[in-house]
């Protein structure tokens, strides 16, 4: 097994590695590879680990991680981007594991009721959870840096009122938003911008949330109404609204349903109405990785451009209306995903011991993965963040340069907006 390892290790085009690494086997053999300095240390514990690695691939060897039969001395961030050049090199996980990936797949579908077991899964750990390293305003997407140096605060609020000028929001403003986390869009949009808002979500906990940071805001419910409902019921309520927006959902709604969704915008926003989809996308179509899906994001799928383009093309032709969402803007937010990651994963580190002591050695090393895997993705992988502008109809009053919601560097945001618990 040890050849096999390194045969496979050989193979990587290390032009693409700035970094050495050392590979420790249960009998005490080193290898060390690349002529950098070490950035980090694998240690197989057991044979049974470089068995699950060599024949169930990622998967293997992150659970024998998890499960501490493998330990790694360093930052992830490296591991993962190795295991991105290692999986270039075709190791491929054995039919058995196949089947079970896709049994998970096939038993985690987007549908009304399996997407509330599926948001539960992750976004249901628990408030207290989240607040020991997210922003204050506990914002779970992506920031918007002006500079690397800003705090998470500051580009999290920068990237709460990009959305809001990109929307051209104003008082009087009738705004839906279909999933809203912890509710910090709906109050910052309401509080600064004057718009009414109805924001659904399907997890408790959060919705709860929302309610709470509310009430402390002094916010009536005739202006800002959190709603316990999926996305999908925006159809059937009796409102038109101005505006529509969502912050890192279309990841949670699966390629089957977007064309419902485009549908359900066209249908619920006014003429001339705008609509933004902020949401994590990938350079090429492909499955998402199996062990984020059994473990971090059951049912969700994140998809290229092209697979949300193509839906909304189809839309048009199938309507056979030439006035249906026409794209006004795509920026791409792929760095400052990985500097929103590095802040997380830091926070999360500086709070390792009390997660550790509410939820055990195997969920640090869990999330861990998961944030630092992610900060590689997005910044040495194929991993981008698209903020899509769509509207409804053209018409000349649009206007015709960026610069409305283009934020100078000189600028200096105040807000209104306090999440003080």
């Amino acid at each position: 097994m040890k050849d096999i390892i390194k045969n496979l290790f050989k193979k990587i085009d290390y032009e693409r590695v700035d970094f050495g690494f050392e590979i420790v086997f249960p009998d005490g053999d080193k290898f060390i590879y690349n002529n950098f300095p070490i950035a980090f240390r694998v240690i197989f514990k057991t044979d049974k680990a470089l068995k699950d690695f060599i024949s169930r691939g990622t998967m293997g060897f992150l659970e024998r991680y998890m499960n501490q039969d493998i330990d790694i001395e360093g930052d992830f961030f490296y591991v993962a981007h190795l295991g991105l050049l290692v999986e270039q090199q075709g190791l491929e996980t054995n039919l058995i594991e196949k089947i079970k990936i896709m049994y998970h797949f096939l038993t985690n579908r987007n549908t009304l009721k399996g997407s509330k077991k599926n948001i539960s899964h992750h976004y249901d750990l628990g408030n207290d959870f989240y607040s020991l390293w997210l922003d204050k305003n506990m914002q779970y997407t992506c920031a918007f840096f002006k500079t690397p140096e800003d705090t998470l605060e500051q580009a999290q609020i920068q990237k709460m009122d990009l959305v809001c000028r990109k929307l051209q929001l104003k008082p009087g403003d009738f705004v839906v938003e279909a999933g809203c986390g912890w509710g910090g869009f709906a109050i910052y949009a309401v509080k600064n911008y004057g718009v009414k808002m109805r924001s659904f979500n399907i997890s408790k906990e959060q919705i709860a949330y929302a309610k709470e940071w509310q009430k402390r805001e002094g916010i009536s419910e005739k202006q800002l109404e959190f709603i316990l409902d999926d996305y999908r019921n925006i159809r059937n309520d009796s409102y038109i609204y101005d505006k529509f927006v969502s912050i890192g959902m279309l990841e949670h709604v699966g390629p089957e349903n977007y064309e419902n969704l485009f549908d359900l915008i066209y249908k619920k926003i006014k003429p001339k109405g705008l609509a933004l989809v902020h949401s994590i996308s990938r350079a090429y179509p492909r499955m998402q990785d199996p062990w984020v899906n059994k473990y971090i994001f059951p049912g969700g799928y994140i998809p290229s451009l092209g697979e949300i383009v193509v839906p909304l093309e189809n839309m048009i032709k199938k309507n056979k209306k030439p006035q249906y969402l026409f794209i006004m803007d795509i920026e791409n937010l792929k760095y400052h995903y990985a500097l929103t990651l590095d802040h997380w994963s830091k926070h999360f580190e500086d709070n390792i011991t009390t997660i550790r002591e509410k939820y055990g050695e195997s969920f640090v090393r869990m999330f861990r993965v998961y944030l630092r895997g992610s900060s590689s993705a997005f910044r040495k992988g194929e991993l981008t963040l698209l903020q899509i502008l769509l509207k409804k109809e053209l018409n000349p009053e649009y206007p015709l340069t960026r610069e409305h919601f283009i934020l100078s560097k000189e600028s200096t945001l105040t807000t209104k907006f306090s999440s003080e618990v």
